[in-house]
């Protein structure tokens, strides 16, 4: 079985397609979008302006990470990323759309924030791919990039403040998952994969280190995804904004 994984560099729900499709063994070739850009041939490929995207051998077209995830298992049940007990599926199911609808946005809002502060560590994110753009055009277009896409995600100064300071919340919840055995088992699972991806993303903007390394959560991001290209570095926020997200750390 083979597929063509559309990607745009940096992004979480393409993560952890790929790592679905490197855990199952299932061969693949990576399709580098340009960011924003993609928006218009995934719509007149997939029907959507959004990635992931994947095409499978048979010439099915499935997007968005909890639908190809879904269609992997299918086709290629083992190894399983979904638990056979109907309980414990259930709990997974729930902490994978908890990471699809509320983290997964979250952390898109934050990192763009933060790039359209330090536009230039977009490069970081694309310097494994090979995005079919010129160099110099690149770099002339990475202001541009970034301020389009902190509107498209909605990240104002006010909700990325706000989101930061919902953020040790969010990491006890999923502290409590690995406590209990929902995530962070032997083996991965749809959730660890949603969740742990979103997670190594935010670790990329070094101001967030802290609040991650502490944590189960951010042990978890780095077991699932050891490499994750991509750095914006430490001072790019506003120091108030961490430090409320510290302090409310210190308080849970």
């Amino acid at each position: 079985m083979t597929a063509v994984l559309y990607a745009v560099p940096g992004s979480h729900p393409c993560a952890a397609v790929e790592k679905a499709l490197q855990l199952k063994g299932i061969a693949y070739r990576r399709v580098e979008l340009i960011p924003i850009a993609h928006r218009l041939p995934t719509r007149l490929r997939f029907g959507v302006g959004s990635v992931p995207a994947l095409t499978l051998e048979d010439g099915t077209r499935v997007s968005g990470s909890r639908t190809i995830l879904r269609a992997l298992e299918e086709r290629v049940p083992q190894p399983a990323l979904l638990p056979a007990d109907k309980e414990a599926r259930a709990l997974v199911e729930r902490a994978e759309e908890w990471g699809d609808q509320v983290l997964q946005p979250l952390v898109r809002r934050v990192v763009w924030a933060a790039l359209r502060r330090a536009p230039g560590a977009i490069e970081s994110f694309a310097a494994q791919t090979k995005l079919p753009l010129p160099p110099p055009l690149a770099r002339a277009g990475r202001p541009v990039v970034a301020r389009m896409a902190q509107r498209l995600v909605g990240a104002s100064d006010a909700t990325v403040r706000a989101d930061l300071i919902s953020l040790p919340g969010h990491l006890d919840r999923i502290d409590r998952w690995i406590a209990d055995g929902t995530l962070g088992g032997v083996s991965a699972n749809v959730a660890d994969l949603q969740i742990g991806s979103s997670l190594r993303l935010l670790a990329t903007v070094r101001d967030l280190g802290p609040l991650l390394d502490a944590r189960s959560a951010g042990a978890l991001a780095r077991r699932w995804f050891p490499v994750f290209a991509g750095e914006v570095p430490a001072g790019t926020l506003p120091r108030a904004w961490v430090a409320s997200a510290e302090e409310r750390q210190l308080r849970q």
